[in-house]
């Protein structure tokens, strides 16, 4: 693996270790099946040692120490080789609630059986904690973001085959837990946008046109690196109240479909071991916002890995 393949390797990988129930993902690999993409977002595609244990686990049914030693249940019968789900279960599917149109829409380009992490609001801050003063103009604060209101909504995203599974991280994720279960946030069009249609369909599309060139590979790695920026949680909805105020009838198409447009492009400038170099650009209610911001974690910046290519 070289750099990238590895840090896509750890991430994912901890970010399974880290649900509830914890997910020991190596352990589910079959030994010379993992493929590991440069990307989360591509993630790692293998074949389970035991695919229904890993969907089973991924449902949050997390299997009892003893599972090799126990017998299995008569076709039909509960399981009892695995515990219960926890009511705080971090992923869920179809098994949790089958008719739930939304989740069945999410999971339509999910190979075999698909879960999906649920982003959780996090704890309110102290109220001494919370932002007392807004430095900077708004154009600025439109690139960076503003304190105390970015919410990341990324999540793991896991496909169980009897072939072949796959275990990736949108960076749209789009299924919140509240009390009347899950629901679908308004970022999901963002998800399609970038993560489904551009860097899936589009992106596979012109590699496959593209063929093996010498700069056929540079095309696809420049896909990958631009996404399309909306009005979501990342900008705190920038502008969408514009956009909702200016529809004037339930029946202007045109004014709703304005509200899905794209506000801006960002574009990858450089990856280090656990963070990004890159380009904004937001454009909205007559305002232009260019900035190039670093954003991650830095704790082990200054490794051998430096920039990866």
């Amino acid at each position: 693996m070289d750099d990238r393949q590895k840090w896509t390797y750890e991430t994912i990988v901890a970010r399974c270790a880290d649900l509830i129930p914890p997910v020991d993902l190596p352990s589910h690999i079959k030994s010379g099946t993992r493929r590991t993409a440069k990307n989360t977002l591509d993630g790692i595609t293998f074949e389970a040692v035991d695919p229904d244990r890993l969907a089973n686990e991924f449902s949050g049914r997390k299997a009892l120490p003893n599972f090799d030693k126990l017998p299995k249940p008569a076709p039909g019968a509960i399981d009892t080789r695995y515990a219960a789900r926890p009511a705080n279960a971090s992923m869920t599917g179809m098994r949790e609630d089958p008719q739930h149109w939304a989740l069945k829409a999410s999971f339509g380009a999910t190979v075999g059986e698909g879960f999906r992490e649920e982003w959780k609001a996090p704890p309110m801050p102290k109220p001494a904690l919370l932002p007392q003063t807004q430095y900077g103009s708004k154009r600025i604060s439109l690139g960076f973001g503003e304190t105390g209101k970015r919410l990341s909504f990324t999540a793991l995203h896991a496909a169980v085959a009897a072939r072949e599974c796959n275990v990736h991280i949108d960076e749209r994720g789009f299924v919140m837990d509240t009390p009347e279960g899950a629901v679908v946030s308004p970022t999901f069009y963002g998800h399609i946008a970038n993560e489904l249609l551009l860097k899936t369909t589009f992106r596979d599309w012109l590699n496959g046109k593209i063929g093996d060139n010498a700069l056929g590979w540079l095309v696809v790695e420049a896909v990958n690196r631009l996404s399309m920026r909306f009005s979501d949680a990342e900008n705190g909805f920038a502008g969408m109240a514009g956009r909702v105020n200016n529809i004037k009838d339930p029946l202007d198409v045109k004014g709703i479909a304005r509200t899905l447009l794209p506000i801006g492009a960002s574009f990858d400038v450089a990856y280090f071991k656990n963070s990004t170099v890159q380009v904004n650009y937001y454009s909205y209610d007559g305002e232009k916002t260019l900035t190039l911001s670093w954003g991650g974690t830095f704790d082990k910046f200054g490794s051998k890995q430096g920039i990866l290519k």
